[in-house]
């Protein structure tokens, strides 16, 4: 990174000095498979730095202007995002580029992970039926493949690229056990008395993207078995070109998931890069609030 950005080196070093050596370690292990998913990128490490630097300046600081000067997002459809950046794919790849190098330099988001990996998939009883809805980069679906409690893990998407994507990745990272992808749209899909139910749901930076994440989630805890949990991760105050959710505070989106049906068992919140969380909230800076949400019946 300090050939492509050396002004951004400041930043990447408070954000290695403000994590737990436990947070570290997993941190560099998203590092090594960031690397390894760069071999299937033209451009290789070289292009998903410059991507990276392009969602920082060309991408994340416009939307963060019109969040300052307005308290909103700027997009407020799932059409206006489909129109502006799902269907220009030059530009999503760049973005999603970028998105994957925040996973290593970006606090929140390396806290983030490091919530599900050291505490969440431990937490889950043996032989459980795991699902990722929206699963991207694979990063997710690689720790929770190596979990000992899971007896299975699927990922859902409604894209048959992203899925594409997904299951190049999982093929890079190494992922030993089977995993099953599946194009499934969540708001389309429901048992039926024969399908398969899961123990665990993860739903990681989806719900900000959906004008409806309540409805979403209500339909995720029917494809739950009873004291099945579900693992979400959503950003605060996180403004973005496909971002049309506002989720204004942890508490937010606690009441998200109370809402769909869901008891609240764990929360965790997580302030950007430099940043205390009695300073995010103030100043209304991001971040990464983290719910697990528990069927009870």
């Amino acid at each position: 990174m300090r050939e492509f950005w050396p002004e951004h080196n400041v930043f990447i070093n408070k954000s290695f000095a403000e994590r737990s050596i436990d947070v570290m370690q997993v941190s560099e292990t998203v590092a090594n498979c960031v690397l390894n998913l760069s071999s299937q990128i033209d451009g290789g490490l070289d292009q998903l730095c410059e991507d990276y630097r392009f969602l920082c300046e060309a991408i994340i600081l416009p939307e963060e202007f019109h969040f300052r000067r307005y308290g909103t997002y700027r997009l407020s459809s799932f059409a206006e995002a489909m129109r502006e950046c799902y269907a220009n794919a030059p530009f999503m790849a760049r973005y999603v580029n970028g998105i994957l190098m925040s996973t290593v330099f970006w606090k929140n988001h390396a806290q983030a992970m490091s919530s599900y990996v050291l505490q969440y998939l431990p937490s889950l009883k043996s032989n459980s039926d795991l699902l990722e809805i929206g699963p991207g980069h694979g990063l997710f679906l690689y720790f929770a493949a190596k979990s000992p409690s899971a007896a299975s893990v699927s990922g859902w998407d409604v894209s048959p690229t992203s899925i594409e994507h997904t299951r190049q990745a999982i093929d890079v990272l190494g992922i030993q056990r089977p995993v099953e992808l599946t194009l499934q749209n969540v708001l389309e899909a429901r048992p039926n008395g024969e399908g398969r139910l899961f123990d665990a749901i993860t739903m990681s930076e989806v719900l900000e993207h959906l004008e409806d994440p309540v409805a979403v989630l209500r339909m995720a805890r029917e494809w739950l078995r009873p004291g099945g949990t579900v693992w979400v991760n959503v950003p605060a105050n996180s403004p973005a070109p496909d971002h049309i959710y506002l989720f204004h505070s942890p508490e937010h989106a606690c009441e998200v998931v109370r809402e769909a049906g869901f008891e609240i068992a764990a929360s965790h919140a997580f302030p950007m890069t430099g940043a205390t969380l009695e300073r995010a909230r103030k100043g209304k800076l991001t971040i990464s609030c983290i719910v697990v949400g528990y069927r009870s019946s």
